[in-house]
């Protein structure tokens, strides 16, 4: 493991160029501050985590810090400042990016987002999810593309890459005093928490960041749609129902099939939230991902495999690959029957 960890300090470094570059480019002052180089993370976190902060450093620099003329007029220094902060909280690794500059304003993004037709005139967004759609793919409140910014490609770019570590990244703005993007990244990738579960009477792993819960189903709560397969009622919505044991193929012992009651796993992340329906949990514990072979390459179900503590192997199934495709074709088949209804 020690190995495997480097300090972040040189990939910090890189930003200062990028900072450097950009405000000479856009006629901007901007000074770079980075505390936390010191910190270590997973050489894996590490490779992947350099373009989302090229692109959220730069995005603060161009969107956020406002020209010397406006920072003057409003009472602020000419020169911008941009901070790169990062450390370990509760076995996760923050990085924050934050910055003086004018903000997000909400309203801003909510006309843009009617005029690309992303959303209605109508739906009722509150300021803090209007924000988010920042991250929408092929979103960009430029007027005009230039070499910086302004082609709608970026930050979804950033939130699918972080979302792909198991971490997630967060915005936090107030209008005429600056934004900040919080990073939040599991310190490596080789040991994860996971939940050891049973299908078929055999064992898997599933990675413990991508349960937010598990409850008891009732058969008769399970709605079946027509030509949308099964769906549960999960407190006041309506989510898709899987069954892990088909999509692995796999086939169960009659008395499971017969069980009123079934054990759901809420998984949210990716595209949205839905359950999994699986035979029993066994026990939670660390794993060690260990690599697959070739013949897994193509396999997306499957991030990788684990020794458990009786010495004999599990395989680490990921819940949001395994059924990213169904889940788009079962939610396009749930607003169809309800324009229907």
């Amino acid at each position: 493991m020690s190995l495997r960890m480097i300090p972040l300090t040189n990939t910090f470094q890189k930003m200062r160029r990028i900072v450097r570059d950009t405000s000479d480019h856009l006629g901007k002052t901007v000074d770079l501050e980075v505390i936390g180089g010191e910190t270590e993370v997973d050489k894996k976190v590490l490779e992947s985590l350099s373009d989302p902060l090229v692109h959220i450093v730069r995005n603060a620099v161009d969107h956020g810090v406002e020209s010397p003329e406006q920072r003057i007029e409003t009472g602020k220094p000419a020169s911008g400042k941009v901070e790169i902060m990062a450390l370990h909280e509760g076995g996760k690794l923050i990085i924050l990016i934050t910055d003086d500059g004018g903000g997000i304003n909400a309203d801003v993004l909510r006309r843009k987002a009617i005029a690309k037709k992303i959303i209605s005139e109508n739906e009722v967004i509150t300021d803090q999810q209007m924000i988010q759609y920042i991250f929408h793919p092929g979103f960009s409140t430029k007027e005009q593309v230039t070499e910086v910014s302004g082609r709608g490609v970026g930050m979804d770019v950033v939130k699918t890459n972080i979302e792909k570590l198991g971490g997630e990244v967060k915005v936090m703005t107030k209008v005429g005093q600056g934004s900040c993007f919080r990073i939040e990244l599991p310190l490596t990738l080789a040991i994860v928490d996971g939940l050891i579960i049973s299908v078929a009477r055999q064992r898997y792993a599933l990675p413990l960041n991508q349960v937010q819960e598990i409850i008891s189903l009732d058969c008769k709560d399970i709605v079946n749609m027509t030509k949308g397969g099964e769906f549960l009622k999960h407190r006041t919505k309506v989510i898709p129902l899987f069954r892990l044991h088909k999509k692995l193929n796999l086939e169960i012992p009659q008395e499971e099939k017969e069980k009123n009651v079934l054990t759901v796993i809420i998984v949210k992340g990716g595209a949205g939230m839905y359950g999994v329906v699986i035979d029993d949990v066994m026990n939670k514990q660390q794993i060690v991902i260990k690599t697959l072979g070739n013949d897994f390459k193509d396999r997306d179900s499957y991030m990788g495999g684990t020794i458990l503590g009786d010495g004999k192997p599990a395989l680490i199934v990921d819940l949001i690959e395994t059924f990213r495709h169904e889940y788009k074709i079962k939610l396009k088949a749930q607003s169809i029957q309800i324009e229907a209804a």
